[in-house]
């Protein structure tokens, strides 16, 4: 088994056919063909079955793409590190961010980061830990920084605790409940949703529970920050929103807190990646940064207003 046999493997399965993967890396269709033949002839299994429009992995090939993809990530991890420690500054470095860890941490290391090493490529993916963890364990991400709740927390990942959060009810500004003090007085509002569980709408159901109200006016839901702030700042619709969605200068001008007497527990903010080997020099460095700022003054909840139920 050789390294450009599992390169060329994994471009297949990625792209869908031999002529696109031929054409990803800048080869020979015949040369791809006879790499996944060989490949498959020393494992002595099918990974493809032929269709009209292309290539479809075999339940064998499924299987065996997750360690392909496994043991090219930590080849290209072992190049970059021994490229950094000799002073070479360059490579990749895949990285999850929630919207939270956006405006609380991200903006605050970038410089940093780019300094230091100017040349390694900085690809970031907006998301959370669930839709993050299998790339996190087969190495296409190398660090996760957002909220983890108790519930997922996954053994096989390293999860460094970062800070405990809140969330606040955000809206646009000029809305015209912005002077409500209690979940009551929000009782009749639309809200949108966005969530890290599989049912976005069960933490605000339970806030509202937990006040004896009925459900909440569910009209939207959104899994990007970009959706969040076009929704909000273009309609009346509240949403339940980590601290520093009020705290960031990039969205505080368009967002404002309704201020009730009482925010709400969020899960806590993480750092999470593979454990073992260890990470590139410029990953570490990149951690160490965001751990920087998560115990510095800059990262601020309103501990003052923190509800003492968690949800």
């Amino acid at each position: 088994m050789k390294f450009n046999q599992l390169r060329d493997f994994v471009a297949v399965a990625e792209n869908g056919s031999l002529r696109a993967a031929a054409r990803v890396l800048g080869l020979a269709q015949p040369a791809i063909t006879r790499s996944i033949q060989e490949l498959e002839h020393s494992l002595g299994a099918q990974l493809f079955v032929r269709e009209a429009r292309g290539v479809k992995l075999t339940p064998i090939g499924q299987e065996f793409l997750v360690r392909a993809m496994l043991i090219l990530g930590e080849i290209r991890r072992a190049r970059e590190a021994v490229n950094q420690r000799q002073g070479e500054v360059d490579g990749e470095l895949v990285v999850g961010f929630s919207s939270a860890a956006h405006l609380g941490i991200l903006a605050k290391i970038l410089r940093s980061f780019q300094t230091r090493y100017p040349n390694v490529r900085l690809r970031i993916i907006e998301g959370f830990l669930p839709t993050l963890e299998a790339e996190l364990r087969n190495g296409q991400v190398d660090l996760y920084v957002g909220p983890v709740t108790e519930r997922v927390q996954p053994a096989d990942l390293q999860i460094t605790k970062l800070f405990d959060n809140t969330r606040v009810v955000a809206c646009r500004r000029g809305h015209p409940l912005i002077n409500a003090r209690s979940v009551h007085d929000l009782a009749d509002a639309a809200w949108l949703t966005t969530s890290i569980t599989r049912n976005a709408e069960d933490e605000l159901k339970q806030v509202f529970a937990e006040h004896g109200l009925g459900a909440p006016h569910l009209v939207c839901q959104c899994q990007s920050a970009f959706s969040v702030l076009t929704v909000i700042i273009n309609t009346d619709l509240l949403a339940m929103m980590p601290v520093q969605w009020i705290e960031s200068p990039t969205v505080s001008g368009f967002v404002e807190q309704i201020k009730l007497e009482k925010a709400f527990a969020a899960p806590p903010i993480m750092m999470v990646h593979r454990p073992g080997i260890g990470l590139t020099p410029a990953a570490e460095y990149f951690s160490h940064l965001v751990q920087r700022v998560a115990k510095s003054d800059e990262i601020m909840t309103d501990s003052n207003h923190l509800s003492v139920r968690q949800f």
